[in-house]
């Protein structure tokens, strides 16, 4: 036992290093963009990346905190993965964007919209998996598309 208390002093730092290299490595590759095209949003960033878009814009309002706000936002994400880009998504966190989440009466959380040329065409609240995203989308596709 005293064997196995001396190498783990004398290895210590090793051990925290790999597993700091390990945290990292899964925090930035669940936190990078990996070729998606999911924009967050600020309050001073929404006008600019949602309400001047040509592209109709998928908005999912939530909070890091909120449980059905992360598996959206998973949804959202495989949905991105396999879409061919001609809607735009975009997150904002209420918490730390409050003026748009106002503005647009986000009082429950995920709450979805479906934005064209800044109007709000469609609406959600509650949590939503990928097939159900992409049939949303679909049923509002008459609104965007000649």
């Amino acid at each position: 036992m005293k064997n196995a208390i001396q190498a783990l002093n004398q290895y210590s730092n090793w051990i925290i290093g790999a597993l700091l290299v390990g945290v990292c490595v899964v925090y930035f590759s669940q936190n990078q963009n990996s070729g998606r095209r999911i924009e967050p949003s600020t309050d001073a960033e929404f006008h600019e990346l949602v309400v001047k878009e040509t592209r109709p814009v998928l908005v999912k309002f939530g909070a890091t905190w909120c449980p059905p706000c992360r598996s959206t936002d998973t949804a959202l994400a495989k949905y991105e993965d396999t879409s061919s880009g001609d809607v735009k998504v975009v997150i904002l966190d209420v918490d730390s964007n409050p003026a748009v989440s106002r503005h647009y009466r986000v009082s429950s959380i995920p709450h979805l919209f479906i934005f064209h040329q800044g109007k709000v065409l469609d609406e959600r609240v509650g949590g939503m998996d990928t097939e159900e995203i992409r049939g949303w989308l679909k049923s509002n596709e008459k609104h965007w598309k000649n």
